[in-house]
């Protein structure tokens, strides 16, 4: 049996010139990721793995480093604007098109004009080929918003819970031998400088 956790990546830096398709993370986002390296250390991790999206592979960095664990990139776990030609937060969205926030909220990969099934496949695979590989058994999953989404509603199959909030740098964590046999131990597990606020 494997602990997945399941950690949405720290604060990006939105409209950054020279990627504005994959953007790092911004001042707050690796301050974030710090927080969360320090957080993780005693967590028992044995495994990283993370999105090829660099905000992902920013944020997984630090606890790389602190551990000594290779980062291992699963394109599986991308956030649904993996082709997208400029990262725009849910919250950029719902401010710059008001009239298409209820599109976004009812299903964000149409909204980016990909197959709702077809993610939904593609995350539930990668993390179905992660609980099999022998390789970890605390394993540290750097993905986002939407990915993280899709693993909680698999485990809980509640049509509620696409719409809860998924924080930067917030852990979800799940349990279990199989895709099929998962079960959820929590939901986005704010950082501590989070849940002070």
């Amino acid at each position: 049996m494997k602990t997945l956790f399941l950690v949405r990546h720290g604060a990006p830096d939105e409209g950054n010139l020279e990627r504005p398709h994959d953007p790092p993370l911004n001042a707050t986002g690796l301050r974030q990721a710090s927080e969360l390296a320090a957080r993780l250390t005693d967590a028992r991790i044995d495994r990283i793995v993370s999105s090829p999206q660099l905000r992902a592979r920013n944020t997984a960095a630090p606890l790389a480093e602190r551990l000594g664990l290779p980062i291992h990139i699963l394109d599986g776990l991308a956030e649904i604007d993996l082709y997208a030609d400029r990262y725009v937060s849910p919250e950029t969205v719902r401010r710059q098109t008001p009239e298409r926030w209820r599109e976004f909220l009812q299903s964000p990969a149409r909204f980016f004009g990909r197959d709702e099934e077809e993610f939904r496949s593609g995350v539930l695979n990668a993390v179905a080929a992660i609980l099999a590989d022998p390789r970890g058994t605390a394993v540290a999953l750097f993905t986002h918003g939407t990915p993280i989404r899709t693993i909680v509603l698999h485990v809980v199959s509640a049509a509620n819970a696409k719409q809860f909030p998924i924080s930067h740098c917030s852990i979800t964590r799940v349990s279990g031998g199989s895709i099929d046999a998962l079960r959820l131990e929590s939901v986005a597990e704010p950082l501590a400088s989070q849940a002070a606020r």
